[in-house]
């Protein structure tokens, strides 16, 4: 019975430190397009694609909405659309408030019913952006590197992504995994 209540207690301490591991989603409360407050909680249950934006970006922003525009459609196609949730966060709170998210939303033609585009105060904007990694550049100027974040349906963030090359057919198993 001894060795039955060590190998518990020793598998319980693993399970502990792999869960310890992962990292979760930072809590935020932002804004979203239409103005409605969203926290990372109203996530939970859903898997979520997270991705930084800005709405003056010329490089990689269009390009990455563009395809992830493509990525939502496969979703709601294949019937997951309840299960899956798309955020995209602005690094330029300043330029980008709740109207000009809506704008840029309805320019991707993005599904509103499935996909927030946040905006908040800066100071909350730049402690979530250090907190998953995200690099700014320190000139003055707005900088970002792709990233796209696979969270899990407990808010853990279960894969990066940096690619700009999004193609809704080599997503869809990645976004299957995270529902389990």
């Amino acid at each position: 019975m001894g060795r039955v209540r060590l190998v518990a207690a020793v598998t319980t301490i693993l399970v502990s430190a792999c869960s310890a591991s992962t990292p979760i989603l930072p809590a935020f409360t932002l804004t979203n397009q239409s103005g409605h407050v969203v926290r990372s909680d109203d996530l939970r249950g859903t898997a979520a694609l997270v991705n930084f934006i800005f709405t003056s970006c010329g490089d990689v922003c269009p390009l990455v909405t563009a395809q992830l525009v493509r990525v939502q459609a496969r979703v709601l196609s294949e019937g997951l659309g309840p299960r899956v949730r798309f955020v995209s966060i602005t690094v330029d709170p300043t330029v980008d408030t709740p109207a000009a998210l809506q704008r840029y939303a309805a320019v991707y033609g993005a599904n509103l019913a499935t996909w927030h585009f946040l905006t908040g105060p800066a100071s909350d904007i730049d402690r979530l952006t250090r907190e998953v990694g995200l690099l700014s550049g320190t000139t003055g100027r707005i900088g970002h590197t792709n990233l796209l974040l696979f969270v899990d349906a407990q808010g853990r963030i279960a894969a990066r992504e940096t690619s700009v090359e999004l193609d809704p057919e080599q997503m869809l198993p990645k976004i299957r995994r995270l529902l389990g």
